[in-house]
């Protein structure tokens, strides 16, 4: 092979690693007990909502979005999948301290409760 092409090739891999967006480490709840991924979730969610971060955490099998998913979407909250169907106390304790204290500061932020109206609008029949 052709040194300057495989040379070539390395340089555009490089350079196209170091242009990629950075991937997010987030807490892994799964090896945690249930005191420490509170505390970590605590920790995670007020970090994200200072930079600006309005997500919900869930696990399980996902297909697609739920209706909920997609109102909360448009109102600028993201929906990330944390785990699948293998879950652990620690986990299920960090998704819930999290999500709820996501929960209150931006129903704070923004005067109502914009997870009680995706439900809403999840359990609200389409027009036809």
């Amino acid at each position: 092979m052709n040194p300057l092409i495989v040379i070539t090739s390395l340089l555009l891999a490089v350079s196209a690693i170091q242009g990629a967006e950075p991937v997010e480490k987030f807490p892994d709840f799964m090896s945690l007990g249930k005191e420490a991924a509170a505390a970590t979730a605590r920790k995670q969610a007020e970090a994200d909502f200072v930079a600006g971060k309005y997500r919900v955490l869930v696990c399980g099998m996902r297909r697609e979005k739920s209706a909920a998913e997609v109102f909360l979407a448009k109102q600028g909250v993201e929906t990330k999948s944390i785990a699948g169907c293998i879950v652990s106390d620690g986990l299920l304790e960090g998704l819930r301290v999290y999500n709820e204290i996501m929960r209150e500061k931006l129903k704070t932020k923004l005067g109502h409760d914009i997870f009680n109206e995706a439900e809403k609008a999840a359990n609200t029949p389409a027009e036809k």
